[in-house]
């Protein structure tokens, strides 16, 4: 590389100042396995052991309340073909729990470990229900009994409301449910593992990425693709703005890529380093303009989804002492004068909205 373009490269990427974290909550203290931030609410749900899922107050930088998955009561509805059972008891093994989301407007909750789902009102942690997950590609008839086969989730979405739950599982398959009703949907579209989902905050469309170097966005009523996004490799990473506008895809090829739902057109192609920034979390803005993303290197960057360019970056904090000196990012959210992450080290920070003056 020529030296007066690798001068300007250094200017461009290695001088420019890096936005400093404006505060730093430690809110699990060994480390945590998954995350989710919901400004609407005031929440941040953060998944350590042994603390259990600790929901954490945006306004009052304390933790407001915890969840345990350990002891689970009578499930609701059994998620499998073997029927609606409301007196079975799901298994109490201590899994890590490492799938935590809310729901678009942040009014409830749901979380995860390797095969069980619980759900909960997010203002005061009470739980609305705990079910089994299965799977059955393959099987014959829809309520032939005795053909459910536990599968890893992978994914998992929830409602605004908390009627519909949508999970992905390692054999590829989408289900999207009523939990009212214990209506099912199993979306069959991909060939290969499903790595991210997202949902609509009305629980109509689904927009899942698997390793099939596919995302499709898809009616949860009727399982009819809506539109599909094709990748050059294996589909890490899916996210949706809040209205439904636009979808974000990541593949492991690091094609990044914004799409304007409406039309199946790309919007914009995130200018990334090769495959030197892989995504582990992506959220965008409420206008749909900007979107944070953070990697499993403690990229925290913020993209202009017009031009594809990154308009700051940063890293987020490690563990003190002698904890690991890096940090996979789980979550990112937008506030009004900030924005938030959550990492691995168990850390919750805050960091500026705008690029630092130079």
């Amino acid at each position: 590389m020529p030296r007066v373009l690798l001068f300007c490269v250094v200017l461009l990427f290695g001088c420019s100042p890096k936005p400093q974290s404006l505060a730093s909550w430690p809110v699990v203290g060994n480390g945590a396995y998954g995350a989710d931030i919901s400004v609407p609410a005031g929440l941040a749900a953060i998944s350590g052991d042994p603390e259990g899922v600790v929901v954490w107050s945006l306004k009052d930088n304390k933790p407001r309340y915890r969840l345990q998955m350990n002891v689970a009561p009578p499930t609701k509805a059994a998620l499998t073909r073997d029927g609606y059972k409301p007196d079975d008891r799901l298994p109490a093994e201590p899994l890590p729990v490492t799938l935590v989301r809310f729901s678009v407007n942040g009014d409830y909750l749901v979380t995860a470990d390797q095969t069980r789902i619980a759900l909960w009102k997010s203002d005061d942690g009470e739980n609305l229900g705990y079910w089994q997950a299965g799977s059955y590609r393959g099987s014959p008839r829809i309520d032939e009994p005795g053909t459910s086969q536990v599968q890893t989730l992978r994914d998992i979405a929830v409602s605004s409301g908390g009627n519909f739950i949508a999970y992905a599982q390692a054999d590829g398959v989408v289900t999207h449910f009523n939990r009212i009703t214990g209506r099912r949907l199993e979306f069959l579209g991909h060939s290969e593992k499903v790595n991210s989902i997202a949902m609509s905050g009305n629980g109509l469309y689904v927009l899942s990425g698997g390793n099939d170097h596919r995302a499709f966005l898809w009616n949860s009523q009727t399982g009819q693709v809506v539109r599909k996004f094709d990748a050059s490799n294996r589909v890490v990473l899916v996210a949706m703005t809040d209205d439904g506008r636009y979808a974000f895809t990541d593949d492991a090829d690091n094609n990044a890529v914004v799409w304007d739902i409406r039309t199946g057109e790309v919007k914009a192609r995130l200018v990334t380093k090769a495959k030197q920034e892989l995504f582990t979390a992506a959220r965008f803005s409420s206008d749909g303009n900007r979107l944070l993303t953070g990697g499993p290197g403690r990229q925290l960057i913020m993209w202009d989804t017009q031009s594809g360019q990154r308009l700051w970056q940063t890293e987020v904090g490690v563990s003190k002492g002698f904890g690991p000196r890096s940090a996979v990012v789980y979550a990112t959210a937008f506030a009004r004068d900030r924005v938030y992450s959550v990492s691995s080290a168990g850390l919750l920070e805050a960091w500026p909205l705008e690029k630092p003056h130079e």
